[in-house]
């Protein structure tokens, strides 16, 4: 078997990853392969010609190996990607929701209302004071998992305005779609209702957001550096 897999690793060639995962590799490979030749083998092969036709099974190994480090590197920028950004950011949106619901239904409540000039519609909106106040630990929570798994600063800080991005989604995609479709929707939404809780709900919590952040702001170390320029 070591023999087989030194024929291996040399055909394959340097692979450009770690080294215990190019051994991991090529073990599996020589695995493959085996299994691949004693298949050969059952069906009255001599060994040695079962053994030669399983390695001539890969026709092209520099193509081969291309493939294998495509496959690694790509696999290995979604786990980092995870890590440092989807999921600080999932749990800022998780949190900050979480605290919404507990505040609207325990906690004191602040409300804004507005008239339009026709009278025609009285949009209602409700903005929460204590929720405003509780996003500075949403977004300091959020950035700092994300410096702490490796992210730099621009992964710190989308998963801390992870929040007010999907609220500003919500307003940009969703709202718009549904006023096209329905009519009583369009009938009683008008622009500037629109744009005032675009500010309500998107861009002023972003603000306290932002300055939760603000300290975990930082530059990763050399190493993480190292390891980011990598991929």
């Amino acid at each position: 078997m070591k023999a087989e897999q030194e024929l291996i690793k040399k055909r394959l060639g340097n692979l450009g990853l770690e080294a215990r995962r190019e051994e991991e590799i090529v073990r599996e490979l020589s695995e493959h392969l085996a299994d691949h030749a004693t298949a050969l083998e059952m069906r009255g092969v001599a060994s040695g010609a079962a053994a030669r036709k399983a390695l001539e099974s890969v026709s092209n190994w520099p193509e081969f190996r291309r493939e294998i480090y495509r496959a690694e590197t790509e696999e290995a920028i979604m786990n980092y990607r995870t890590k440092v950004l989807w999921l600080p950011a999932l749990f800022a949106l998780t949190l900050s929701n979480v605290l919404l619901a507990i505040m609207q239904i325990f906690g004191p409540r602040t409300h804004f209302s507005w008239l339009n000039p026709y009278l025609d519609m009285r949009p209602f909106y409700m903005f929460l004071v204590p929720w405003l106040i509780s996003q500075p630990v949403v977004g300091a929570v959020a950035a700092y998992w994300s410096r702490r798994a490796g992210g730099d600063v621009r992964h710190q800080l989308l998963s801390a305005l992870a929040p007010a991005i999907a609220l500003l989604g919500v307003f940009v995609l969703i709202l718009p779609f549904s006023i096209m479709v329905d009519k009583h929707v369009a009938n009683h939404i008008r622009l500037s209702a629109f744009l005032l809780m675009t500010v309500v709900w998107v861009l002023l919590p972003a603000l306290p957001l932002l300055l939760g952040a603000a300290p975990f702001l930082r530059k990763q170390g050399s190493q993480q550096s190292t390891v980011l320029s990598s991929q």
